[in-house]
């Protein structure tokens, strides 16, 4: 619908005017993003953080079958976890009144393994905090963690598994998932 008015002098003197006003509307989505992980313009796959145990104590062991070890029999041997550590890189973004991450593990390690308590983040440098803060598996139950609106927030997230309950763990391939949501409100 158009608008228009006039301005009017019968006389052919003085100042005339006419205003006619538009109403200008923007619409700007509401966008949120989140990457854990990943290296590259574009990462579609999901970061596997993956360590294997090595027998620590008794010393010497390798691999085979009748060898000879130097072993007091009253000590449960030590592991420890070959990689270490893994450091993944996290980023979001939103554009909406505040942002959140929660994490959830979505995907519980079976029996006899080692647990979600095993697993601790530590958050370098940066500006986006781990939600559950350095505990996965105690804190990591739907725990949220707030970041500002229109500026990219980023961090490195380093994982450790915590081997030191690993001679009570069954041999064998264990895996779980920890799964991250960025909410915008």
């Amino acid at each position: 619908m158009a608008e228009s008015r006039y301005g009017y002098a019968s006389s052919g003197t003085g100042t005339v005017t006419a205003t006619a006003r538009v109403s200008v509307s923007v619409t700007v989505p509401k966008l949120i993003l989140l990457r854990v992980g990943g290296s590259g313009a574009f990462a579609a796959g999901t970061d596997t953080v993956d360590w294997s145990l090595a027998a620590a104590t008794p010393a010497g062991i390798v691999n085979g079958n009748n060898t000879v070890i130097a072993w007091d029999g009253t000590t449960a041997p030590t592991f420890t976890a070959t990689a270490g550590t893994v450091a993944l890189p996290a980023s979001a973004w939103t554009n909406a009144n505040a942002g959140t991450i929660s994490c959830q593990v979505t995907t519980a390690f079976a029996a006899g393994g080692p647990a979600a308590t095993d697993l601790t983040v530590a958050i370098g440098g940066g500006t986006l905090a781990h939600p559950a803060g350095a505990n996965v598996g105690a804190a990591c139950t739907g725990a949220t963690t707030a970041f500002t609106s229109n500026s990219v927030r980023t961090s490195t997230w380093t994982y450790s598994l915590d081997s030191s309950n690993a001679a009570n763990w069954r041999a064998g391939a264990y895996s779980a998932q920890i799964t991250y949501t960025a909410s915008g409100t």
